[in-house]
């Protein structure tokens, strides 16, 4: 499995157990609505951190990806 699919897999698995994890604390939360809203927006803002850091990361491997195929393609014309 290439590196770009296990960052977007994991990715796509951060956002679903955010999304999860926020609706269970919305259903069982012992605090009040005004405090379980804060909660859930700290998290949210901590998953579009992490979220934002992985897609740099996936930004990351594609340019590398593409500065290979470039130089690949370089080597070829110049046989």
């Amino acid at each position: 499995m290439s590196m770009l699919r296990q960052v977007l897999i994991r990715t796509g698995m951060v956002a679903g157990g955010m999304a999860v994890g926020a609706g269970l604390g919305m259903l069982f939360a012992p605090h009040s609505g005004r405090v379980t809203r804060g909660q859930i927006r700290v998290q949210l803002n901590k998953a579009q951190d992490e979220m934002t850091h992985m897609g740099g990361q996936v930004m990351q491997h594609v340019d590398s990806v593409l500065e290979k195929g470039k130089q690949v393609l370089t080597n070829t014309h110049a046989y």
